[in-house]
């Protein structure tokens, strides 16, 4: 009996538990009395044959039937490596390659690792967070939420206590008192002394007015500032603080073609010390979404305008006198989000362009991007990025906070591939970017535990942590309130 080789021309499969590749030859008895057996079968091939357990030329293993996709030897005949897009179990993340900067670093850790992630309960859910600020001398956080509307209930406001290891100290109802309808929270500020600083709006029979309450540190109430401004719809969305008390950023719509952006300047027992206009040059629909404070003093509050084709940032003194505005026209429309001042006077600004709005009406189907820009104190751009999506989607920017030792986060929300959106809700997932001071991005990430819901709020704590907070979607209307606390990670450098 002799040994005859032969080459098939597709490859044999026979006995397969799994994923594996066969030589591609089929061995043939052929019996004959006249023909000696030759000492071993001659096979004939061209290179190294990966999957028959026999490690050759350029292979780094070699299993034979064991080779798999996540074994100790790869389909390929290569070894389990950082970079070949496969999560290994000493792995934070694989995206296929051995750059940073694009959410999983060089050495296949992620930039970010949670130390907690918690879910506050201040009201009956489904909640979410809309603002965050770091207690002094690092004991904890505190965060401003509403529940959802929708349920049968009104949204309620409330605040709610976390200690640094993430357990919730206490939460309060806000306002107190059952005189309002609904009350909503967008914002949340801790002065010197520990008090709370809460600014957002409340509902009574017919329409909105500005709501501010300053709380004890904890959580009690001391007085609330409620106040119509004339307009059908009164919100306050922003707060920041200054000498004098807080300054709150707020809309007034009078009609529904004409929305004005306020700054409101409150002292420390709720009385109003001044009120700024904002009417944008061309009228129609104006707000102020985000306020912020500088080091001599004034005060910097920004939005969009002109039915919000334009983003604008304007300078106002102590007393509420206007200094100065910068107006800058998006391609089809753009907005300011979020403001950060450094203590040498520079502005932090995120917003959020329009590229495209197939349908004006509905802001559901617009494309667009979010923006990161740093400015002098003097409202001269020293550079601008943009956070480009994949895709024709709506990447927003929330909020903007400076990162101890230099830098800026800017986090947002993208919405979720081939989800259902409506007009108040198009559910996504938390994204941040770190940029360093020349505007160079250092690295962007979407954390792990925020795989469907909302970035709404962002802080840096003086020992370096990242406290990120917003709402996590459960169902698709439904939602929970979580707060999360993150520390970076240091990169470490390849083997030679």
């Amino acid at each position: 009996m002799a040994a005859v080789v032969r080459r098939t021309s597709q490859p044999r499969r026979e006995w397969s538990r799994g994923p594996s590749r066969t030589s591609g030859w089929l061995l043939v008895l052929a019996i004959g009395c006249d023909r000696p057996i030759p000492a071993s079968p001659q096979v004939l091939r061209d290179g190294p044959v990966c999957g028959n357990g026999v490690v050759e030329q350029t292979e780094a293993c070699d299993l034979g039937f064991a080779n798999a996709p996540h074994g100790l030897c790869r389909e390929d005949c290569q070894a389990p490596s950082c970079g070949d897009g496969v999560r290994d179990d000493d792995e934070r993340c694989d995206d296929g390659n051995r750059v940073g900067g694009d959410g999983c670093r060089a050495d296949c850790r992620r930039p970010l690792v949670s130390t907690w992630v918690r879910a506050p309960v201040g009201g009956p859910r489904p909640e979410s967070i809309q603002g965050l600020a770091i207690l002094p001398e690092g004991a904890g956080a505190v965060v401003v939420g509403h529940t959802d509307p929708g349920l049968d209930v009104d949204p309620r406001a409330w605040l709610a206590s976390l200690g640094i290891d993430g357990e919730q100290r206490w939460a309060r109802a806000l306002p107190e008192g059952d005189a309002w309808r609904s009350a909503t929270a967008r914002a949340v500020a801790v002065d010197p002394t520990g008090d709370l600083w809460v600014a957002g709006y409340v509902n009574g029979e017919r329409h909105d007015d500005i709501w501010v309450t300053r709380c004890d540190p904890q959580g009690i109430p001391r007085w609330d500032h409620i106040q119509d401004y004339a307009g059908n719809r009164d919100r306050a969305v922003a707060i920041a603080l200054d000498e004098g008390g807080a300054v709150v950023a707020a809309e007034t719509l009078r009609d529904a073609n004409n929305r004005d952006g306020l700054v409101i300047a409150l002292d420390g027992d709720g009385e109003r010390r001044w009120l700024w206009r904002h009417d944008g040059p061309a009228g129609g629909i104006d707000d102020a979404r985000a306020v912020a404070v500088t080091p001599d003093g004034g005060v910097v509050v920004g939005g969009g305008e002109d039915d919000l084709t334009h983003w604008w940032l304007a300078k106002l003194d102590g007393q509420g006198q206007f200094v100065g505005a910068t107006h800058v026209r998006g391609d089809v429309g753009a907005w300011v989000s979020a403001i950060a001042v450094d203590e040498g006077g520079d502005l932090w600004v995120a917003g959020t362009e329009v590229l495209a709005a197939p349908d004006p009406t509905s802001a559901i189907t617009w494309h667009t991007q979010p923006w990161l820009a740093r400015l002098d104190a003097a409202a001269n751009v020293l550079w601008m990025r943009a956070e480009a999506p994949e895709g024709a989607v709506r990447r927003e920017a929330q909020a903007v906070t400076l990162r101890p030792g230099g830098g800026v986060t800017m986090v947002g929300t993208d919405p979720l591939p081939d989800t259902l959106c409506t007009v108040t809700l198009c559910p996504g997932r938390l994204w941040l970017a770190t940029y360093d001071d020349q505007g160079e991005r250092e690295y962007w990430s979407a954390p792990d535990e925020m795989v469907r819901g909302e970035g709404r709020a962002a802080a840096w704590a003086p020992d370096g942590s990242l406290w990120l907070a917003g709402s996590r979607r459960l169902v698709f209307s439904e939602a929970d309130a979580w707060i999360g606390r993150y520390a970076e990670t240091t990169v470490v450098e390849a083997a030679p």
